[in-house]
């Protein structure tokens, strides 16, 4: 951000928790975006990524697994293609993947991988150092990309860059901005969505344990 316009230093001292007034209102963020520098030859990254996964990683040990879908929305939606990126079994041994200690067992049988994904108004993680996240296997999951046609803040190529790694993608435009929808016609959609993955996806699971009990 432009740092000379007060507004915009009211609010990097009010994110980055600088502010009194931090703790009242309660701003959360997963991580805050760092441009790369080309006099330090910084690489661009997301600073407190990492402890967004370890943070992630704590909650799934505290509430155990396995988990059926991940949704996520705006910056939480980026997040979401990641983690769902991450959990399929070709991507055990990534660093991020590490952080959230889901393969801590030692275990080899792809149990962690979710089901399905919703992403509203999300988008690609722009950094190079995350490329490897995406590619090369991309994302086999199945997932559903919620957008909004007039959103503001996410435009649709940004979106369309996290569709394009994704291999089962579905798409569900509203006429909406940077929201989740609420209408009837776009909650049946979601619904439906998540019925037709997670639940085919349990009943392969039930089978699975059937067959190995016979």
């Amino acid at each position: 951000m432009d740092m000379s316009k007060p507004a915009n230093q009211v609010w990097h001292e009010l994110v980055q928790g600088l502010s009194p007034r931090s703790a009242e209102i309660g701003h959360r963020a997963w991580w805050f975006a760092r441009d790369p520098e080309w006099k330090t030859k910084r690489q661009g990254r997301f600073e407190g990524l990492e402890e967004t996964f370890e943070y992630l990683g704590r909650w799934l040990r505290e509430h155990g697994g396995p988990v059926d879908a991940v949704w996520g929305f705006s910056q939480g939606g980026c997040l979401a293609g990641m983690v769902v990126a991450l959990l399929q079994n070709s991507q055990r041994g990534h660093v991020l993947r590490r952080k959230l200690g889901v393969d801590d067992d030692g275990s080899d049988d792809g149990s962690t991988e979710v089901k399905a994904g919703v992403v509203f108004a999300g988008f690609r993680a722009r950094f190079e150092v995350y490329d490897d996240v995406y590619e090369p296997y991309g994302i086999e999951t199945p997932v559903l990309h919620v957008m909004g046609n007039q959103d503001p803040l996410v435009d649709s190529e940004r979106g369309e860059a996290l569709m394009r790694v994704c291999k089962r993608e579905e798409v569900l435009r509203f006429e909406g901005g940077h929201d989740i929808p609420k209408g009837e016609r776009e909650v049946e959609r979601i619904v439906a969505f998540m019925r037709r993955y997670v639940d085919a996806g349990r009943g392969r699971e039930k089978s699975g344990k059937e067959q190995a009990s016979m």
